[in-house]
């Protein structure tokens, strides 16, 4: 049985003036948008994301259901007016490793999918929105196949790759290389670039062909939204000719407060993951070459490892965002040594926010808005000589003080609110209800929108 937490309906408190300036413009909001997502409760960034937008429209006067497979569900998603968490009650692939029922579900959840249609049941198509954001480590692509089949305007936010590439971030990962193969291809099926084991990659390679070439959910997709664009045009690869692929940008969740006094600090921030995809092998190298102070926000699996790269270092595991905050307050320097594609570089944004310098790697959405020279540094992609050479450069106070102004300046001339999120959002929503048309088919294949 599925758990459903009901908020009640009140009238709804915008966000700020600039979303909606008339009467006119709440009247042409989907009355209903059903948000699916894998979690209940913050794993990750783009969580994160879906939690922020569903109070935001919830704030515009949208009924919100969110739609989730496993909690428990995140504290600031109850008893928010217009919002109501419907939460399945299911376990995260993850914890099921084994099991033989898990694999199956994991391909096509028959369970979610029938749940979802009961909730579509009672909606109308002409006002409502399905927005799914992630649903490949529970719901499964059933869902979207769902809601394509009782004919609801479909969107999905590209958090990763998985509606295309089988491990859903075109990566190596034994090799730690970029993979340019073309998603189900003979020689994507012959390259073992799955993080476990060849067994795994087989079973994602099924689950994508059952996605993609039996249900055909990306043709029958309304549109899709990016984070960015480095995002939209990894994408634009493997999906339709025609997909509507909207540069929509993310939300980064930082209040403005005055920027950090980086020249006067010494420590180098690393936030995420300890995963080798994350690069963070990398800075712990380059700084334990510079003999420069470190911190590592996060957990994983590498940490052993770089604890012996750089017994200095400090390592504090998972933090709130408010304690990452704090740790930022004591920066010089905010690190995004990513080896694999990030889809944006959320990190990345948060500290040029702050007003650090960012030294980002190449090859990745942040050197969107990390210019180098003006704003941060960028090595080459997967290089510790390149880090290291950047890192040298920011041994001196007045290029960390150039640096760190220009952050904070660019960034507040244009900041990621929840906001400006909401308008690109609302913008797609109002578009694909009033039927103009989304698809342009007369759009060459390599370009995004």
């Amino acid at each position: 049985m599925s758990e459903t937490l009901y908020a009640p309906r009140s009238p709804s408190v915008l966000p700020s003036d600039s979303l909606a300036e008339s009467a006119s413009d709440l009247a042409r909001l989907p009355r209903t948008i059903v948000l699916l997502n894998d979690s209940a409760y913050i794993r990750g960034g783009a969580d994160r994301i879906a939690f922020d937008s569903a109070r935001g429209l919830a704030a515009l006067g949208c009924r919100v259901v969110l739609f989730t497979a496993f909690g428990p569900v995140a504290p600031e998603l109850q008893s928010v007016p217009n919002l109501t968490v419907t939460c399945l009650g299911d376990r995260w692939l993850r914890e099921q490793q084994t099991s033989l029922r898990a694999a199956f579900t994991g391909i096509w959840n028959a369970r979610a999918a029938a749940e979802l249609r009961e909730v579509l049941a009672g909606l109308d198509r002409s006002e409502t929105i399905v927005h799914a954001h992630l649903y490949s480590s529970a719901l499964s692509a059933s869902v979207l196949h769902a809601a394509q089949k009782a004919h609801f305007p479909t969107v999905l936010t590209l958090h990763d790759y998985f509606i295309t590439c089988p491990n859903g971030a075109y990566f190596v990962f034994p090799q730690a290389r970029l993979c340019a193969r073309r998603a189900l291809s003979i020689s994507c099926l012959s390259c073992q670039c799955d993080s476990r084991r060849t067994a795994h990659k087989a079973w994602r390679v099924a689950r994508t062909w059952v996605q993609n070439r039996i249900a055909r959910i990306p043709r029958r997709m309304t549109a899709y939204a990016a984070v960015s664009r480095t995002c939209a045009e990894l994408a634009r690869r493997d999906l339709p000719a025609d997909a509507s692929i909207r540069v929509i940008p993310n939300i980064v969740s930082v209040e403005r407060a005055p920027p950090v006094a980086a020249a006067r600090n010494r420590v180098l921030v690393f936030t995420g993951r300890l995963e080798t995809y994350k690069g963070p092998q990398l800075l712990a190298a380059a700084a334990a070459r510079l003999d420069l102070p470190v911190v590592f926000c996060g957990s994983g699996p590498l940490e052993p490892a770089l604890r012996k790269l750089n017994p200095c270092a400090r390592f504090t595991g998972w933090l709130s965002p408010a304690e990452v905050q704090k740790e930022l307050g004591h920066a010089r320097a905010f690190v995004f040594p990513s080896v694999f594609r990030e889809t944006f570089g959320l990190s990345a944004a948060e500290g040029l926010a702050r007003g650090l310098p960012v030294v980002a790697s190449r090859q990745t959405a942040a050197e969107e808005f990390v210019q180098n020279g003006r704003n941060g540094l960028l090595f080459d992609h997967n290089s510790v000589e390149s880090l290291t050479r950047c890192l040298i450069a920011l041994t001196d106070d007045a290029t960390v003080q150039r640096l760190g102004c220009a952050a904070y300046a660019d960034y507040w001339k244009a900041p990621l609110t929840l906001e400006n999120h909401l308008q690109h959002l609302t913008a797609l929503y109002t578009e694909m209800l009033t039927d103009r048309p989304v698809k342009q088919r007369s759009r060459k294949p390599g370009a995004a929108t």
